[in-house]
């Protein structure tokens, strides 16, 4: 499965490892998960221009930081789109 990210998903990911390197590998485990097994994100759909777009999710425990310390979140999450041998991540956030 191939795995892209928009420039909005590519420029956070740049962002906040940039202010925090060690949520970098957080990121790749979460990227990898979703190459891996995009089926198993739960149904997320977003709003574009007015429509409904099927969108999936994945997260993951930010495990490095103690609870809600340091950036204020517990995981990141991803919301992506899916096709037949593509991935395509939206964004990021942390919830």
């Amino acid at each position: 499965m191939r795995l892209t990210c928009l420039d909005f998903a590519y420029q956070w990911e740049h962002e906040e490892t940039s202010k925090y390197p060690e949520i970098g590998t957080f990121i790749e485990k979460l990227k990898r998960t979703i190459r891996e097994k995009p089926e198993k994100g739960l149904p997320d759909p977003i709003i574009f221009r007015g429509q409904n777009l099927p969108c999936w999710k994945q997260s993951v425990n930010i495990s490095l930081f103690p609870r809600r310390h340091a950036i204020g979140y517990s995981f990141i999450t991803a919301h992506y789109l899916r096709g037949t041998d593509e991935v395509v991540i939206a964004k990021f956030a942390y919830t």
